[in-house]
């Protein structure tokens, strides 16, 4: 059996759900994806149709949440309740897979800011150069001094991460509103607050749905929820107001960056598409160093509460597999219990590969974390669905939160989709799923085990 549960408060728990939410990708995608695939109308509709399909599948997770005993976390129970312990397995594989990509992400970004704020010069020990991103000594070692840092106060305990994690988001948030103020007020009169040519041809040609394929990731956050559940010290209801408080969060960050990146830029969506980073550049030429500061503060607390909601997340997920005895023995110690130690290294250990990797395969990540994610929310959805069935109380919105993560799924697989896999994701996923069949094979997956 896993250590004894640790207690986290309400106002942490929302912390971590949203500091999960609005990591680095709300300042960098509005420049990478967003706006150059679909400007700011398209961008903006797809942000909308994604944050809606999100919630009807958080309606599952919600209704679970409520059914669910006091001393069981989310997924993992579900899964294994309603479906099977193999299926418990995959689920638990799979996202996380996308907690672990979303981590190496957060850390990839830490390189980005530190490129965009500091003098050429601290960039010591170039290393090699590789898919145009030239990696050097420093950057990794910065990169990977973040995530020791962060994998040591998960060593501390849950309690220690969620405190650190609330003081994050506060300044994330008020850094965030400030800069939007800033560029409103920074607006040269001469300029509209809309581009003057907004065509309906951004959404017609279906431009955005490679913004909406990676909706499950920038939403993610919230399925951190049911993982920490078990440690939130108050009731089972406002455990489920968590989940919606997250997405509104989400759902007013995405907007409020996408459209500050936009107007800073002056809606040109060339100059977007060619800037290395667009919603710092924008910052910079409007409101000066004063902006990218806040900026950078903003940037700093997503990164800093992206990697320690996630790997605070992962491992509640891995002791959730434990206590199910559905984790192969490297997880475990030597009586063969859930090992948290051996657990927050190991994370550590993969996630510091990413320095190595630069900053262009980031879309591979994010799409392959995607898919990670959305294979848990079709997880869910279905335990949702055939728990309604069974007390005949299923209705269409079950149904359709279904068919919503296939459709997310469809977007990622399908070979002619514009927001399919590349090469380079699949054999990234290749290898986690390897590692997982490896795992897989190790556990005892009869469905007679009484689990620990």
């Amino acid at each position: 059996m896993s250590e004894k549960t640790e207690s986290i408060s309400y106002l942490q728990a929302i912390a971590i759900s949203v500091g999960a939410i609005i990591g680095w990708g709300a300042y960098v995608m509005p420049g990478d994806l967003f706006l150059p695939q679909s400007q700011l109308l398209g961008s903006s509709v797809a942000i909308i149709i994604g944050t809606l399909a999100i919630y009807m599948v958080a309606r599952a997770y919600i209704n679970l949440l409520t059914q669910t005993p006091e001393n069981e976390s989310g997924g993992i129970y579900w899964i294994e309740k309603y479906i099977n312990r193999k299926h418990a397995y995959i689920y638990g594989w799979g996202v996380t897979i996308g907690y672990i990509s979303i981590i190496a992400l957060n850390i990839s970004a830490v390189a980005l800011l530190l490129r965009y704020l500091l003098p050429s010069g601290l960039q010591l020990g170039y290393l090699y150069t590789i898919a145009g991103w030239e990696v050097y000594a420093s950057e990794v070692f910065l990169c990977s001094a973040a995530i020791i840092l962060f994998s040591y106060i998960n060593l501390k305990g849950v309690r220690v991460g969620a405190k650190i994690q609330l003081y994050i988001a506060l300044f994330m948030i008020l850094s965030v509103t400030a800069l939007f103020f800033a560029s409103l007020w920074m607006t040269p009169t001469s300029q509209a607050f809309l581009p003057t040519d907004m065509s309906s041809s951004s959404i017609t040609s279906l431009a955005w749905l490679p913004i909406l394929a990676v909706m499950p990731w920038a939403y993610v956050g919230f399925e951190t929820t049911p993982q920490i559940s078990k440690a939130i010290s108050d009731s089972k209801t406002k455990t489920k107001s968590i989940i919606l408080i997250s997405l509104i969060a989400g759902v007013l960050f995405y907007f409020l960056i996408n459209y500050f990146t936009a107007l800073n830029m002056s809606f040109d969506y060339q100059a977007i598409k060619d800037s290395h980073w667009a919603t710092g550049e924008g910052i910079d030429n409007r409101i000066g160093s004063i902006g990218i500061w806040l900026l950078s503060i903003a940037m700093i607390g997503s990164i800093m509460s992206g990697i320690n909601g996630f790997i605070l997340s992962s491992v509640k997920l891995l002791e959730s597999m434990g206590d199910t005895s559905l984790l192969p023995s490297i997880f475990t110690d030597k009586h063969n219990q859930f090992s948290k130690q051996k657990t927050v290294i190991l994370i550590c250990l993969v996630c510091l590969l990413s320095p190595w990797l630069g900053r262009n395969y980031l879309l591979d990540i994010v799409t392959m974390a995607s898919l990670g994610i959305t294979v848990g929310f079709a997880y869910v959805t279905t335990a949702d669905l055939i728990n309604e069935r069974k007390k005949k109380q299923a209705g269409l919105l079950n149904y359709l939160s279904v068919l919503i993560s296939v459709v997310f799924i469809s977007l990622l697989l399908l070979p002619f989709s514009p927001a399919a896999l590349s090469f380079n994701a699949y054999v990234l996923l290749g290898l986690f799923i390897l590692f997982g069949a490896i795992g897989y094979k190790k556990i005892a997956v009869n469905p007679n085990l009484n689990p620990n």
